[in-house]
């Protein structure tokens, strides 16, 4: 039998991306005490786990409180609520899955990479891209030597209109100052690939960001407080509350998208190219944010009552920025840019590295990913096939997860340490003060 573990935070990530891996393999291991303010949360958690009263706690200061019951504690509780738990669980002496950002504050961030090292502990922030098919052949392509030595990476987060709209206008992320920067809750993983790829610490950054056009000023003539008391202008606009929640529209449509020539899997030749299921047997993300009841009823009712049923125009709190740019020199003197921006047609990222003998281009997309790599000398250019991946951001989750119990049981040894996630956190905390201040943060 695997390793047990306890649940803090029983959401979207904690227990839909992360703990219902040990329901679908249970040789992983198991959860043996859940923590969740939110009684439907946590309730399911125990009944798919055959939790006991005692083991559910609605409070994770009341099971944190106990000595340590288990190997390993997963925490997925709101970005601004890491630090509590996560500190005190490395002191208990569990292993600790934590997902990112570690924290909202930079001395945080360093407080916690220095406690996980005094107690000689593990902490793994859950950068869930690494573990990737593409990311992890594009990292095998610049060890190869194919690309020669890399010179420029030029990557973008391309997140979509209704995806802006949901986390970052009516959501939990859209006001920076209780929450955090867009740049750090969004982009720490995309910071994180470019310490990854590049190979060696950031030396010098600057970055600039544009303001969001979703504020009241900018709301349409006769937009109503809520999408739902109907909108002369919901037919053209793209935030419609209505058709992202009650119809899925802009998430059904996304997943369905296969544009590129090279994409190695979900061509739309494919075999296993398959219909969608239809607007209202979708109850995952990010139908399952906005309410407990993914029924008909349950979403019209959050979409007249709550924040996600609002006119993004109207939210007045939201202060994330529209796009950021991030320009990155490295030890190494490998050169990046990073683009995060708000108003893609389709989620997800976009990759080109270009080295001395040869050039990568590649795509991390809902429904496809594609890798090619072409030879400055020949001219020839080659896709390479990628594993398909089951789970969230294309197979990511599980591998992470995996990976995680394998370190625990002392199998292997973590693939990323604290201390190496740490630099992504301080390239978003400089990114943002850049942005603000007009600066250029340098590191020795």
């Amino acid at each position: 039998m695997g390793p047990s573990g306890i649940l803090i935070g029983a959401g979207d990530r904690g227990f839909g991306a992360y703990a219902s891996c040990f329901l679908r393999d249970p040789r992983l291991g198991r959860i043996v005490a859940v923590a969740d303010p939110r009684d439907a949360r946590r309730s399911a958690v125990a009944q798919a786990f055959g939790l006991a009263a005692e083991q559910v706690f609605a409070d994770h200061r009341a099971l944190l409180a106990r000595p340590r019951v288990a190997d390993f504690a997963i925490i997925a509780t709101p970005d601004a609520d890491h630090l509590e738990p996560a500190l005190r669980a490395i002191e208990l002496g569990y292993a600790v899955l934590l997902e990112k950002p570690m924290a909202t504050r930079a001395e945080d961030c360093e407080a916690l990479v220095s406690a996980v090292e005094r107690e000689e502990g593990l902490l793994q922030i859950c950068h869930v891209l690494r573990y990737s098919p593409l990311y992890a052949a594009m990292k095998g392509v610049i060890e190869s030597g194919e690309l020669g030595d890399v010179v420029t990476i030029r990557h973008s987060e391309n997140v979509s209109t209704w995806h802006y709209a949901h986390s970052y206008t009516r959501g939990s992320w859209r006001n920076r100052a209780a929450s955090s920067p867009m740049i750090l809750s969004k982009s720490c993983h995309d910071l994180d690939l470019l310490h990854w790829l590049a190979g060696a610490p950031p030396s010098r950054l600057s970055s600039f960001e544009r303001a969001t056009e979703l504020r009241p000023e900018n709301a349409p003539e006769g937009a109503p407080e809520f999408c739902i008391e109907g909108c002369a202008h919901a037919a053209r606009c793209p935030y419609d509350a209505v058709s992202m929640y009650r119809d899925r529209s802009p998430i059904l449509l996304d997943l369905q998208r296969r544009s590129h020539p090279a994409a190695a899997i979900g061509s739309a030749a494919d075999p296993e190219f398959v219909a969608l299921p239809v607007a209202p047997e979708w109850k995952g993300w990010p139908v399952s944010i906005i309410t407990d009841d993914p029924s008909q009823a349950g979403v019209l009712h959050a979409l007249r009552t709550s924040d996600y049923g609002r006119c993004v125009y109207r939210i007045g709190d939201n202060g994330q920025p529209a796009s950021q740019l991030v320009n990155v020199q490295f030890a190494n003197d490998v050169q990046a840019s990073f683009v995060m921006h708000s108003n893609s047609d389709r989620e997800g990222r976009e990759t080109r590295i270009d080295g001395t003998r040869g050039t990568l281009r590649a795509g991390f997309f809902h429904s496809e990913q594609w890798l090619e790599v072409s030879d400055h000398k020949s001219g020839s250019r080659r896709g390479i096939a990628l594993e398909r991946g089951e789970g969230g951001h294309g197979g990511s989750d599980p591998k992470l997860l995996a990976a995680f119990v394998a370190a625990v049981r002392g199998e292997v040894e973590a693939q990323t340490s604290a201390r190496e996630s740490l630099w992504s956190h301080r390239m978003a905390f400089a990114a943002d003060r850049s942005a603000r201040e007009g600066v250029v943060v340098e590191w020795s």
